[in-house]
């Protein structure tokens, strides 16, 4: 590897898995900056990345550079850059909007309709460098590691499904208790939920839920919560009881598992809320006559997170210490090593992974 070349992690197209490979190092245009990368965590759409699933056949170029969860060091900035400067460590906002749609221009650029995603629509940051937009850079809070930081972007996402509606004095279900699920669960209690159920089938996972609840604003109160296997024939009984019959206010489904999701609704009382982050790899068959209609539910769909109101509410929020993302890291790789880390977590081994570039790091 030359001075004027990187290694990164890129997607051969037509077949499934990653291959590192060897890549020029991007130059950053005007209003750009060069970011060398710090911490790198891998997402679950990552890993549909890895295995070519079909939701995103024909949207990832080959030789595309995957990674979009990151946190890097700023090294050169663009002639037209003023608010970041070198040395400044940042993460990464992975949506590039256009500012000029309808959407954009109604304080709805999550869902802009010229959408440029980084580490899907164009070279991510599983690499030593990555060139990206000022505007989409997030200064790291001083309170905040590199690898928390990296995460600052799924947690938009969970804080976003959370905050979708009131939930202070309620009782919440979560239903999925993967990264986003656990980082939902903790935004609800810090948001004055009177009571947190988690469902989750792998008992690693529930364990990741029990030990968020022991952080932070989740560990007021945590004798009330329940982490539960939605599997278990007593388990729609425990809500019922801890709801006083009548089902839970609000349910968060995290999973898009057709499962969970008919499950979460057969828990929810008349008149609740069903917030929705998870996709669903399938249609899904539900009784919407009974389920949404009769008994007077509001559905509310979540894509991404509010760009960029969200990411202020996030560092507010973990910077007080309600809520803390040190505990779902579960792994720490070398950038070499990002096959053992991918199989860690297709095999369900792993929560969060964090890749450095800089193996001494690791």
């Amino acid at each position: 590897m030359t001075s004027a070349t990187m290694r990164a992690i890129t997607k051969p197209l037509g077949r499934i898995g990653l291959e590192i490979k060897t890549v020029p190092i991007p130059t950053p245009g005007p209003r750009d900056l060069k970011v060398r990368l710090l911490a790198t965590s891998i997402c679950g759409s990552d890993l549909h990345i890895y295995d070519s699933d079909p939701a995103f056949e024909g949207r990832i170029k080959d030789g595309n550079i995957s990674g979009h969860e990151l946190c890097g060091v700023v090294e050169a900035t663009g002639a037209l850059c003023e608010r970041i400067k070198p040395g400044d460590i940042v993460a990464l906002e992975s949506h590039i909007t256009c500012g000029h749609c309808w959407h954009c221009r109604n304080a709805l650029s999550h869902l802009c309709v010229n959408n440029v995603t980084i580490g899907f629509d164009r070279d991510g940051g599983f690499a030593d460098y990555i060139v990206i937009p000022e505007v989409n850079a997030i200064l790291k809070p001083a309170s905040l590691s590199v690898e928390e930081a990296a995460l600052l972007e799924p947690f938009g996402n969970a804080l976003d499904t959370a905050g979708a509606v009131d939930l202070v004095g309620k009782s919440v279900l979560v239903t999925g208790c993967g990264p986003q699920g656990v980082m939902a669960l903790a935004v609800a209690k810090a948001s004055g939920a009177r009571r947190v159920i988690a469902t989750e089938i792998h008992e690693r996972r529930r364990e990741s839920a029990r030990a968020m609840l022991r952080h932070g604003a989740a560990a007021s109160r945590r004798d009330e919560d329940l982490v539960l296997d939605p599997r278990d024939p007593g388990t729609a009984a425990a809500i019922a009881k801890a709801t006083d019959g009548r089902g839970v206010d609000v349910v968060l489904e995290m999973s898009g598992n057709p499962s969970a999701i008919n499950f979460g609704l057969a828990n929810l009382r008349p008149g609740g809320d069903f917030v929705a982050l998870g996709l669903a790899g399938q249609n899904i068959t539900l009784d919407w006559s009974h389920h949404i209609v009769t008994r007077g539910i509001t559905v509310r769909g979540i894509y991404g997170r509010h760009v960029y109101q969200t990411w202020d509410k996030a560092r507010e929020l973990l910077d007080s210490g309600a809520v803390t993302l040190a505990p779902l890291i579960t792994h720490r790789f070398g950038l070499d090593d990002f096959e053992t880390a991918f199989q860690l977590l297709k095999t369900g081994q792993a929560e969060k992974v964090i890749l450095y570039p800089d193996r001494a790091r690791a």
